[in-house]
C-alpha cells in the first residue's frame, strides 16, 4: 500500500510537472509552497501554503532542496510523527552492485543524451516528452533524469558517488557501470540521460560547473544521439548551431543531432550581476525555421524529430530492435 505523501518546497516548474509524477511508493496528496509561491494554477494536485496545512492528510513529507531541512515546518512535521524522506533517496541502489560491473562490459543498447547549452532550458521537459513519444511508438525505455527529484517521475537520479569526494576517473568508471546496471536490471531498447546544468560557463562570474558533469557524463558513456537544449532567439543560424556543434565535437566528443528552442531567455543586463536572471517567454516565434532546430513540446515538431532519431539510430545499427 502507498503511503500517503506531500511534497515541500515546491515551485512553478515542479509543479508543471505533477501531471506526469509517478512515484513508486507513494500516493502525493498535495504540495506543500512557501507563502506567495503562486503555484495553483499548474496543476490538478492540491497546493497548501505551509502556514495552513492539514497534517491529518499524510504520512510523509518527501524534501525536495535539502536546503530546507532547518526550516520550521520540518521541525512541526516531525513533531506530528510524520517521516521525512530526502527526494534523492526515493530510489534506493546498492553500489556493490555497481562496483560488481566488469569495466569490459560495455553498454550494448542506444544512448540518447538531452544537454542544455545553460540551465533552465526546458531540458526536463525534453525528457519527459522524449519519454512519451517512446512508449507511444512501442520502445521500452530507461532513463536518468537531470533533476534531483527525478525519482518522482520513474526515473533514476544520479547516484550520489557523482557528488561525493573521489578521483573523477573513479567517478566516469563508477558512472560507466551505473549505466550497464540499469541496462541490465531493466533490459530497454535505449537509454535516455539528461545531463544537469549546462557545457559550459556563460562568463567568469557565473560558471556553473565550467561543464564538468557534461564532460564527466560524456568519457564514461559515447552518445550514439544528442540533443541540446537551447536558450530561445527568433532567429538562429545554421552556422551558429554549426559552431556549438563543433565545440561539443572537440571538447566531448559527440556530435549534436538536434537543438531544442527552449522558452528561456537569459537577461544579458544580469551577467555582472551575483545572480544571473532567466526570462520565460510565452508563444515560441521563429523568424525562420532552420534545419535540425526543433519545439520539443510541440507535437507537430515533436513527431518530426522523433521520425529523425529512429532513422539517425537505425542508421547506426547499434540495436537491432531498430
Amino acid at each position: 500500500m502507498k503511503e500517503k505523501a506531500m511534497l515541500f518546497p515546491c515551485d512553478r516548474e515542479l509543479a508543471s510537472f505533477m501531471d506526469c509524477v509517478d512515484p513508486v511508493n507513494y500516493e502525493i496528496k498535495g504540495l506543500c509552497v512557501l507563502e506567495d509561491s503562486n503555484v495553483d494554477d499548474l496543476c490538478d494536485i492540491p497546493v497548501f501554503d505551509i502556514g495552513s496545512i492539514d497534517f491529518n492528510l499524510f504520512d510523509v513529507l518527501i524534501l525536495i532542496d535539502n536546503a530546507f531541512y532547518s526550516h520550521s515546518f520540518i521541525k512541526d512535521c516531525i513533531e506530528r510523527g510524520k517521516k521525512i524522506v530526502n527526494v534523492e533517496e526515493i530510489e534506493k541502489i546498492d553500489v556493490e552492485n555497481i562496483h560488481a560491473i566488469l569495466e569490459k562490459q560495455s553498454v550494448s543498447v542506444p544512448i540518447v543524451f538531452v544537454m542544455g547549452i545553460t540551465p533552465y532550458t526546458e531540458k526536463f521537459h525534453v525528457q519527459l516528452a522524449l519519454r512519451k513519444a517512446f512508449a507511444n511508438n512501442g520502445y521500452k525505455v530507461s532513463q536518468i533524469g537531470s533533476k534531483s527529484y527525478s525519482g518522482l517521475f520513474g526515473f533514476h537520479s544520479y547516484p550520489s558517488f557523482m557528488n561525493e569526494p573521489m578521483d573523477n576517473t573513479e567517478r566516469i568508471m563508477l558512472f560507466r557501470k551505473y549505466v550497464k546496471y540499469i541496462e541490465q536490471q531493466e533490459q530497454p531498447d535505449l537509454i535516455v540521460i539528461g545531463v544537469p546544468g549546462g557545457i559550459m560557463a556563460v562568463n567568469k562570474k557565473h560558471y556553473f560547473d565550467f561543464g564538468m558533469t557534461a564532460y564527466m557524463v560524456s568519457q564514461a558513456i559515447e552518445p550514439d544521439y544528442v540533443i541540446m537544449s537551447m536558450l530561445y532567439s527568433k532567429s538562429y543560424t545554421i552556422e551558429q548551431l554549426e559552431e556549438i556543434n563543433q565545440t561539443c565535437k572537440y571538447k566531448f566528443n559527440f556530435e549534436i543531432q538536434s537543438f531544442h528552442l527552449s522558452n528561456t531567455l537569459l537577461d544579458p543586463t544580469s551577467l555582472k550581476s551575483e545572480r544571473l536572471t532567466f526570462i520565460k517567454i510565452g508563444n515560441k516565434k521563429y523568424t525562420e525555421k532552420v534545419d535540425r532546430l526543433y519545439d520539443f513540446l510541440n507535437q507537430e515538431d515533436m513527431n518530426k524529430a522523433f521520425d529523425a532519431m529512429i532513422t539517425k539510430l537505425s542508421s547506426y545499427n547499434v540495436n537491432q530492435f531498430f
